[in-house]
């Protein structure tokens, strides 16, 4: 919510005061912020409110140089999508080599209007570089407006660009919010009332590109019991996943490493996400149990670094679908949703009637996140020994099947058990199990659990099937080494 009036803090008087009630409002406070911090400008904050003067973001001309502070400060910020910057850095130098002079030159006929508009019939030779560096100063606030407002990671990511830098406006300029009212009337407002519709646009929004993260999923953590933990979450964001990012890691990757610092998300918050390819915000919320639940993923720093191997999978399902295992996983703990399905389809794809080689790797990653969501759903985090008894039993049923020179019934035994779960036939699952017991010898104690809630305990069911085959390799490869 925005004010305009009279106000008095720290015995200075402002104009406007805005108050996060929801995430444009939070979001445009942070941007805002950053904005004065940088500039210079004079502004004060208590609690939820933010104190400033509205002149001091608002170009009421509309011109260039009217919108100096906010243009210079879009360069700064967004300095890595800005051409002319690295036109700045790499005409630095004094002499050029035949390479140089051709990476310069492609950045002057880069396809954007403003930068041919600037650099028409200008090429570089390594001799004319104060031509080009006065081209840049003498239209440095058009070219930041020109790349800033249509740039697709710029401005034009979170607003609509036709609203760039506009009046307050019937709708939100903010994408996913903004409607065209010229072709849309009825449909826009409750029970086809186009004047129940409450569409509100703020020129403090302008400001919301700068509070999000600075990466291919811009991320924005609205924490808004007071400004001050605004400021303090999305700064530390941000600084993190700018280290994420130089070690080659998506920003799910934060959930996962608490370890690491990644404390700035350790309450329930609302997240919300923009993606570049996306018209439109995503909004989740982090509730406490998830945060638990990926803590405790965290805390094994063992079990934490091979998940960076699991998380870049993206299992082939046919020639159109990929599974995108880190985001399922983490849609599942924010979720609060058991990682049942996910492990089914892996099955399906990894213990197919093809596949010689499953990836148990990734499937026992997941089932031993399973394991920790059912639970943190059942209030006991404490290891349970069915767990632990049913790899032991697996391992005892291919010891057996390789001693009695029977290999070729694990993989059997492995398959027909998936194909049980896959198609949801419990009862089934059961029978072969008191069979293998029977034939191995081998007791499942921990088939009391799933005799007793099979749904409840499911986990224990991937875990022996998965343990079958992995205890099957340790086999293999210890007689490999023994035959070497």
């Amino acid at each position: 919510m925005i004010s305009r009036g009279e106000f008095e803090e720290n015995s200075i008087s402002y104009n406007s005061r805005i108050e996060p009630s929801d995430w444009r409002y939070s979001a445009a406070i942070v941007g805002m912020i950053r904005f004065f911090d940088d500039r210079e400008i004079a502004y004060s904050f208590k609690g939820r409110y933010l104190y400033y003067n509205f002149e001091d973001i608002h170009n009421e001309s509309n011109d260039l140089e009217g919108d100096k502070n906010y243009l210079l400060f879009a360069e700064k910020w967004f300095s890595d999508k800005m051409h002319h910057k690295e036109l700045d850095i790499r005409l630095e130098q004094s002499e050029f080599t035949e390479e140089q002079i051709s990476e310069i030159n492609k950045i002057l006929s880069v396809n954007i209007v403003v930068m041919k508009e600037v650099f028409k019939g200008v090429k570089f030779d390594g001799t004319n570089k104060k031509q080009i560096e006065q081209l840049i100063e003498d239209n440095r606030l058009k070219l930041i407006k020109g790349i800033f407002s249509n740039a697709n990671s710029g401005y034009k990511k979170f607003i609509n660009n036709s609203k760039y830098r506009s009046e307050s406006g019937e709708v939100c300029r903010l994408l996913g919010f903004c409607v065209d009212t010229g072709r849309k009337t009825k449909s826009i407002g409750f029970c086809f009332d186009k004047e129940s519709r409450t569409f509100n646009d703020e020129v403090e929004f302008d400001f919301i590109p700068f509070a999000f993260s600075q990466s291919g999923s811009s991320i924005f953590i609205n924490n808004n019991t007071s400004i001050k933990y605004l400021l303090q979450s999305n700064g530390e964001m941000n600084y993190f996943l700018k280290q994420q990012f130089e070690n080659q890691k998506t920003w799910n990757s934060v959930f996962y490493s608490y370890s690491e610092g990644a404390g700035f998300i350790d309450y329930d918050v609302e997240v919300i996400i923009k993606n570049t390819e996306t018209d439109y915000y995503e909004s989740m919320f982090v509730r406490q149990n998830a945060i638990e639940i990926f803590k405790k993923i965290s805390d094994n720093s063992e079990f934490s670094d091979s998940l960076k191997n699991v998380f870049k999978r993206h299992v082939k399902v046919n020639e159109n679908y990929y599974i995108n295992v880190m985001q399922e996983v983490t849609d599942s703990i924010l979720n609060e949703l058991s990682l049942d399905d996910l492990i089914e389809r892996l099955m399906k794809v990894e213990y197919g009637t093809d596949s010689t080689t499953p990836e148990t790797y990734c499937l026992s990653r997941l089932i031993y996140i399973n394991k920790i969501i059912y639970e943190k759903r059942e209030g006991n985090m404490e290891k349970t020994p069915e767990f632990k008894g049913s790899s032991a039993a697996a391992s005892q049923v291919v010891q057996y099947f390789i001693s009695n020179r029977q290999e070729n019934k694990i993989k059997g035994y492995q398959q027909r058990l998936a194909n049980t779960l896959i198609s949801k036939d419990y009862d089934r699952f059961v029978e072969i199990m008191l069979q293998l017991s029977s034939y191995t010898e081998v007791p499942f104690v921990f088939m009391h659990k799933l005799i007793q809630d099979f749904e409840a305990n499911k986990n224990l069911a991937y875990n022996f099937i998965n343990s079958l085959i992995i205890s099957s390799k340790r086999k293999d490869e210890k007689g490999n080494q023994e035959e070497e």
